[in-house]
């Protein structure tokens, strides 16, 4: 009873992981596709949030941004192009505060480039907010906002 999972549970966790995985490709693709900005890059800010502690279900919210956030722990910033919807660059991913020391190499989780994220953060935080070389300007990003919201408004 308390033995090996069967094969069927072992299936089970298989496609939520091949599965999870296609779905979170595919938000941030249809996301690219809508071009909330037009043809402009733009970023989009993952926030992972714990829904239950219990069960530890979570949720992503993705915010299409024409600057970069601030960075937190839990939080992943990719930039990102309309005319190429297949590709990202990821800029940072940051995990929880909690867990911020699992990621150097030989540990549990052990990826260089998230310990990277994090000691950038740690050490260095307003270098992973400066601007790309092509970022709008305010006022540009102020008519690109305001265009928006009067397009929104003569739709609804």
């Amino acid at each position: 009873m308390f033995g090996l999972p069967s094969t069927y549970a072992l299936d089970n966790i298989q496609w939520i992981r091949e599965n999870s995985e296609e779905d979170y490709c595919r938000c941030i693709q249809n996301l690219i596709a809508r071009a909330p900005f037009g043809k402009r890059k733009f970023y989009i800010f993952t926030v992972i949030k714990r829904v239950d502690d219990v069960s530890g279900v979570k949720k992503m919210y993705h915010q299409a941004r024409l600057t970069k956030p601030e960075p937190l722990p839990g939080t992943t910033l990719m930039r990102v192009d309309p005319d190429d919807p297949g590709s990202c660059t990821i800029l940072w991913t940051l995990p929880q505060i909690e867990s911020m020391g699992l990621y150097k190499e030989g540990k549990l989780f052990g990826n260089q480039f998230v310990y990277d994220c994090v000691q950038q953060f740690l050490h260095d935080r307003e270098s992973m907010m400066r601007k790309e070389h092509d970022d709008p300007s305010e006022d540009e990003i102020r008519d690109i906002y305001r265009g928006i919201r009067q397009q929104k408004t003569q739709e609804g």
